[in-house]
């Protein structure tokens, strides 16, 4: 029990020391400029002596850049937000010039009336070093733009990827591209598997396709439409577009240019785009030609594409939610729910409340129908499980279901197909 007492009391005077230097730290800090690795900031400081202002202002900054976010360093967020008291006690003792590049004082420190010297400095930050350091001790995170492949696949599972080949027009199909561009064909099998080497998982167009044929799920007999609804089905997060550009010559050597862009299957956002010219060699041979363009901007495109990807740990992944009424559903999309809200209401609620930051578009709303052609949805749900689009899907059934809803739902890549029965 007195060691139980001891240790008590050991934590509370390191508490009270902290927080009574904490409460010294001014908030009179101004940022003179910045970028992404120095901050010039201006503070000032109180101490009993006057050998310590100029170092509780070199604090007061750390503090402010800390816990407060000064205005014009970081967007005014501060670094931390959450207090850490072992790494806190440790930077403010002994650690936090070494984050001091130099500092100029402003005149002499002056006594106040509480008897307090005050002085000023205006010091540049290391700021990116800084961040290095919080990083290292698991203060921060490492910014998106900044994450590895390994560590990408740490947060989240890297995209899946349909490569199909680049479109002049909408009256020819992929199918026929593919049939009737042997070069082409080439480029697309040379970019898919080039991204199955690298780890990433891959749907092929042509199996794909044929599955859709046999399920007689095209929409109608247009090319594009046929395309389009093959993507939709094909469960690829992403699809990269490839088009090839040839400069044959048996005489000077060849060269060729895979131009390849990346967009997201459920929005047709642009995520990626790549095109580069490979050096001359003495062949005409377009196989190894494309290897060769592949091999040179390959890793780096899929780098790209996962930067988009790893953003989405904060921001969430986007989905397509599509609902419709059964043949003999009782309800319509108007009818009351509870004698309150409407049916079309009642998920619209339900879709803000569940979306990442209320983020959503309606592309349509009739009567027997309610199509949402972008949702935002959390990259984890409130336990720190990723939440996926079949996940979002479950949740939104469950929800109906405790409504007295009865509905069906399917999902084909990041499309919810939801029937209200």
């Amino acid at each position: 029990m007195m060691k139980l007492r001891i240790l008590l009391l050991n934590l509370l005077v390191v508490y009270t020391i902290h927080f009574m230097a904490q409460e010294s730290y001014s908030n009179d800090v101004t940022c003179v400029k910045a970028d992404d690795n120095i901050a010039v900031i201006t503070a000032s400081g109180t101490a009993e002596k006057k050998k310590d202002v100029y170092n509780m202002a070199l604090k007061s900054i750390f503090n402010a850049i800390f816990l407060n976010g000064i205005d014009g360093v970081e967007n005014g967020q501060p670094l931390v937000g959450k207090e850490d008291s072992y790494y806190m006690n440790q930077f403010f003792s002994s650690r936090y010039m070494l984050f001091v590049k130099n500092y100029e004082t402003v005149g002499d420190p002056v006594r106040q009336s509480s008897n307090l010297y005050k002085g000023t400095v205006t010091a540049q930050i290391l700021l990116g070093a800084l961040k290095k350091d919080l990083i290292r001790n698991k203060l921060m995170t490492r910014p998106q733009e900044e994450m590895s492949m390994e560590e990408t696949r740490q947060q989240m599972a890297l995209p899946t990827i349909m490569v199909v080949p680049y479109k002049s027009n909408d009256r020819s199909s992929y199918a026929d591209i593919l049939k009737n561009d042997f070069d082409l064909r080439i480029a697309v099998s040379t970019v898919k598997e080039g991204f199955v080497k690298l780890g990433v998982k891959t749907v092929a167009a042509e199996g794909k396709q044929s599955g859709t044929l046999r399920a007689s799920e095209w929409e109608s007999k247009n090319a594009d439409s046929n395309d389009k609804q093959l993507l939709m089905n094909s469960g690829a997060d992403v699809y990269v577009m490839v088009d090839l550009q040839k400069d044959i010559s048996a005489a000077s050597g060849s060269r060729v240019s895979l131009i390849m862009t990346a967009r997201e299957t459920a929005t047709g956002v642009d995520l990626a785009s790549r095109k580069s010219w490979t050096n001359r060699f003495r062949t005409t041979d377009v196989d190894k030609l494309c290897a060769y363009a592949a091999q040179d901007v390959l890793d780096g495109f899929l780098k790209d594409i996962s930067k988009e990807f790893a953003r989405k740990v904060q921001q969430g992944n986007t989905v397509v939610l599509r609902v419709s009424l059964a043949d003999n559903a009782i309800n319509t999309m108007n009818s009351r729910i509870n004698g309150t809200t409407t049916l079309s209401a009642h998920i619209r609620n339900w879709v803000r409340k569940n979306a990442q930051g209320g983020r959503y578009h309606i592309q349509g709303a009739v009567d027997d129908s309610l199509i949402f052609d972008s949702i935002q949805i959390p990259a984890k749900d409130s336990d720190g499980l990723p939440m996926d689009c079949i996940t979002f899907a479950d949740n939104l059934v469950n929800y109906l279901n405790d409504s007295g809803i009865d509905s069906e739902h399917r999902v084909d890549g990041s499309t919810i197909y939801l029937t209200i029965q």
